[in-house]
């Protein structure tokens, strides 16, 4: 007992007297920034968001004090204690500036701009007639921001309207009105209002316009139906251009199947590309089957752009493992009669061939040691249609060098072919899956050798047929 009594003193005196330290290597006049306090009056229904609030009010004041453990600012006292190094690159210039921390200064605090901040963020959420005041205390050379928050009722939402008109982009938003985010009896929160503007834009981008953005979106709010209601009204802006109010087709879809990063114009020649079931594809080396890319689009000429097959084509291209990079843009079809969009697909190869080794050693407890190589071959678009074939050949040994088994030595050899071809081959139908991961059947034929000396032999034939999807 008296043991950890001396410990506890012991502990206590050094950050006593560390926690005094810091203050000593102050400039004249300067005083320690310790940190700040939040407190939260509320009224009404909202008395029980108030530890909610002041936890989150407390996280915007700026800045942020110096970091203690058990209330020692151990990164300060480094900074302090290792004095005006020379050179950075010293130990003493390490500690100081890699280690260390320098003092956060009441001078550093802007009063008046947290004041702003803690307001702001109430009357986003709804606390309309909230008011913030924050004063400094400063005791024995340190310095602490208090803010008093007063936050008034908060506003609920009445209604909420939607614009209606006869264009197609209005009925189209207000076809989403099910979804919203704003829900009468809901709080008003200004986060929440600029997630319904992404959440519309989002339904939009699936109902093909392409060229709409969530900023030519704004929600006016109506605060003066009293009672601390708030009713809401999502209109578009008069700015918005008339190609984000219009509805995209697909038009052509180009697919540059052999695209150089930093390459002239040569790979992206429009003329280069022949025609195949709708779609335009640049091949001039013949390299891979027009079906391949047709199994692999979710996009066909004629279809109303979808923001979701957008990103799903990309990633079939990339699952597909025979492109190193996969890009694509869109343009505006130079036709007038109907707003239409032009697709583009730069796909950048990977290396057909590539050829592995490895080569393991072992040893063990019975005395056992041994070494394993194998070799990999790999050949990517074998057949010109996406598949992959790999082959991989194994040889290795464990000898027994002493004990009672010397001689008991273990070889192992074998042969392993594996085909996926990215589609289900299946007889008699014809499936291909729609989603974001391309299907792939797997075919493997392997053979295995092992002979155990003064033992036995064993040879092992082994084949697979599987799908993964």
């Amino acid at each position: 007992m008296t043991k950890r009594i001396s410990l506890f003193i012991f502990i206590a005196s050094i950050l006593f007297i560390c926690s005094c330290s810091n203050t000593k290597y102050l400039p004249a006049g300067a005083s320690l920034y310790t940190g700040s306090k939040v407190v939260v009056n509320t009224t009404g229904k909202t008395e029980k968001k108030s530890k909610a609030l002041k936890e989150e009010l407390s996280a915007l004041t700026r800045p942020r004090p110096n970091k203690s453990i058990l209330g020692l600012r151990f990164k300060l006292w480094i900074y302090n204690i290792a004095g005006h190094p020379k050179k950075e690159t010293s130990l003493r210039g390490k500690l100081k500036y890699k280690v260390g921390e320098p003092p956060v200064l009441l001078s550093d605090l802007d009063l008046d701009r947290n004041i702003k901040i803690l307001a702001a963020n109430l009357q986003n959420q709804g606390f309309y007639q909230a008011s913030v005041i924050g004063d400094t205390v400063v005791k024995k050379r340190r310095a602490t921001a208090v803010y008093t928050a007063a936050t008034g009722n908060q506003y609920m939402i009445k209604e909420v309207a939607f614009e209606k008109d006869s264009s197609i982009l209005s009925r189209t938003i207000a076809m989403s009105a099910a979804e919203s985010f704003l829900k009468p009896g809901n709080p008003y929160n200004l986060d929440v209002i600029q997630a319904e503007r992404n959440r519309i834009d989002a339904y939009l981008k699936e109902n093909g316009f392409y060229y709409f953005n969530p900023e030519f979106l704004y929600i006016a709010t109506d605060s003066s139906i009293g009672n601390h209601m708030v009713n809401l009204y999502v209109n578009l802006k008069p700015t918005a251009p008339p190609q984000a109010k219009r509805v995209y087709q697909i038009d052509s879809i180009y697919i540059f199947s052999n695209y150089r990063l930093g390459a002239g114009s040569t790979d992206t020649i429009k003329n280069t590309a022949k025609l195949y079931n709708g779609y335009r594809i640049s091949d001039r080396q013949n390299r891979y089957k027009p079906k391949m890319f047709e199994q692999m689009m979710l996009f066909n000429p004629g279809d109303i752009y979808k923001r979701s097959s957008h990103n799903l084509t990309l990633n079939r291209l990339i699952t597909l493992g025979l492109f190193k990079f996969v890009k694509n843009r869109f343009e505006m079809s130079p036709q007038r009669d109907t707003p239409k969009l032009n697709t583009f697909y730069y796909l950048t190869p990977l290396p057909k061939k590539s050829l592995k080794l490895e080569l393991n050693g072992s040893t063990k407890s019975n005395n056992l040691t041994g070494s394993t190589l194998s070799a990999s071959w790999r050949n990517r678009n074998t057949f010109r249609g996406g598949e992959l074939l790999s082959i991989t050949a194994i040889g290795g040994f464990e000898v027994q060098y002493s004990g009672q088994l010397a001689g008991y030595n273990t070889y192992r050899g074998g042969l392993e072919a594996n085909l996926a071809i990215p589609r289900f081959v299946v007889p008699f139908f014809n499936l291909n899956t729609r989603g974001g991961f391309v299907p792939k059947t797997n075919i493997l034929l392997a053979y295995d050798l092992l002979n155990k000396q003064k033992l036995y032999s064993l040879n092992s034939f082994r084949a697979a047929y599987g799908y993964t999807w």
